[in-house]
Order: structure tokens, then sequence, then C-alpha cells
């Protein structure tokens, strides 16, 4: 037998956009889109196996950020993992400190994304899976989310719930994972993608700037330096979005943004903050 299984990433899930149809379904279930690192644990010949999106956890290269060796340990540190049977592929995100903040007893934790069976070839339904791991396996350490819904859902109600307020960080949801289990399709809704206009952009860089700051991710003295703006009057978070601060940074994370011609998502959005303020 092969000392190494095969590695199978956790598919890309298509945007909502793609997939309307999934919405003609009466049988859907809508998730919060958590802001992690993609991971998976199983069981192969006796040994833990733990892997990012793209690879397996066992070769120093790939160990290209902190939270994959926070992960490895931890997982490889928990026994009860030993409990999965060989067919069954567990995949999660792992809470990091990442681009988006999640709240402290939700950091550095491991939420159930999905189970995977090898053997049937299909993702098993989340709470099946959640009572398997917990019930019969006897697996710890591991969070579950709540759905938000279940049934048929229009449009109208999919984009609110993607706007609602996050269980698990303060910042608000990234997005919302649609799935269809019996049909084994899945699709997903950024934040963002509701009001997809500049005007939306805008707002969503303006928030996610507020929130960058005040929590110490960027520095509030250090940009309005580098935007050559800075006022003694402005210093202070409770003026973050004074009306030329604003308006320095929004136009320039927007315009790169539009430039990247991907999907733009919070994490990016974050990504592109840092990205224009180190250039500048």
């Amino acid at each position: 037998m092969n000392s190494n299984p095969t590695f199978l990433k956790y598919p890309e899930i298509p945007h909502l956009m793609e997939v309307p149809d999934i919405l003609d379904e009466d049988c859907l279930e809508v998730y919060e889109k958590l802001d992690g690192g993609n991971s998976q644990v199983r069981v192969y010949g006796g040994r833990i196996f733990t892997g990012s999106r793209a690879n397996f956890l066992n070769r120093e290269e790939y160990f290209r950020f902190d939270w994959f060796k926070d992960f490895n340990s931890w997982a490889k540190s928990n026994y009860s993992f030993y409990n999965l049977p060989e067919n069954l592929i567990v995949y999660g995100e792992f809470l990091s400190p990442h681009t988006l903040k999640y709240k402290p007893e939700f950091t550095n934790k491991f939420f159930l994304i999905d189970a995977y069976d090898l053997s049937q070839r299909k993702f098993i339904p989340y709470e099946v899976a959640k009572r398997g791991l917990e019930d019969d396996l006897g697996v710890k350490e591991v969070l579950f989310l709540d759905a938000l819904i279940r049934g048929r859902i229009s449009m109208a109600k999919i984009k609110k719930l993607a706007m609602d307020e996050s269980q698990y960080s303060n910042y608000g949801r990234e997005g919302i994972v649609i799935k269809n289990y019996n049909g084994q399709k899945f699709a997903k809704l950024w934040r963002t993608s509701v009001d997809p206009t500049k005007k939306g952009v805008i707002e969503e860089i303006k928030k996610t700037l507020s929130f960058l700051i005040n929590n110490e991710m960027l520095n509030y003295e250090g940009l309005l330096k580098k935007g050559h703006i800075f006022d003694s009057t402005l210093a202070s978070k409770d003026k973050i979005m004074s009306e030329d601060l604003f308006k320095y940074y929004s136009e320039k994370v927007c315009e790169e943004l539009r430039r990247s011609g991907r999907d733009i998502s919070l994490a990016e959005i974050s990504k592109t903050i840092k990205k224009v303020v180190n250039k500048i």
C-alpha cells in the first residue's frame, strides 16, 4: 500500500451568479462563509495527514504561512482524529489571524466546512457529518457552523443573509455559502456582491479601513502622513473617516481592485488596502 494517500483538494465553490439555478431547489442550506485557512484532516495507514488547500503539510517547503504550522501542530496532537475512517476527509477553515479578525473564542480554532466520503464520492450532509464526528467517532475540538436557513430561498433573502451580522466576527459576514447536498451543488455570495457598484465597493473599503485601524492592523497616524493630509486635529480614531482620508484611500484602493479583475471579497479589499498603503 502506498504510504501516502492521494491528495484531494476542496473544490472551488462557484459564485452564485454563475449557478443561479441552485435557487430553484427546495432542499438548500445556507452557512456563513468564513475567511480562514482552508485545510483538511484525514487518516491513512494509521497516520494523521493534514493539508492546506494545495498540498499535504508533510514537507517543509509547503509551510508557506505561519498558520500552517499552528494548524498542523493542533491537528496532529488531537488524538481523537485517529478515530476517523480512511474513507473520510474532514475539510475545514482554521481561523488564524488572517485578513479578517474573528472573535477571540474562535481564533486559531478549526471549523468543519464539509466531510467527504471517498467510498461514495460525495459530500455528507452537514448535520449528518456533525453527528457522525461528535457522537459516533468522538472527534474533539472541532467547531461547527449553524445553518442560517433551510429550504427554498429567494434571491432577496440570500442577499440579506450575506449582509447580516456575523456570529463569529464583529466585522460582519464575509458572505455566505449555499449548499444542496442532494444534488451536490454549492454556490457562494460575497457581501460585496450584493452591491458591486463603485459606490458599494467604496462603502466596503471605508468599513474595512475603519476595521483595520480600530483593530491596530493599520497605523492611523501613518495613513494621515502617507496621504499628505496630516492635521493634528484629525489624529483621533473617532475621526478615522475624515473626508480627505476617506477620499484619498478609497479611490486608490477601488482603482487597484478594478484593475485586478478578480471577484471582490472582503479579504481581497483588506489585502488591497495593505498593498496600496505599502506602495505609497
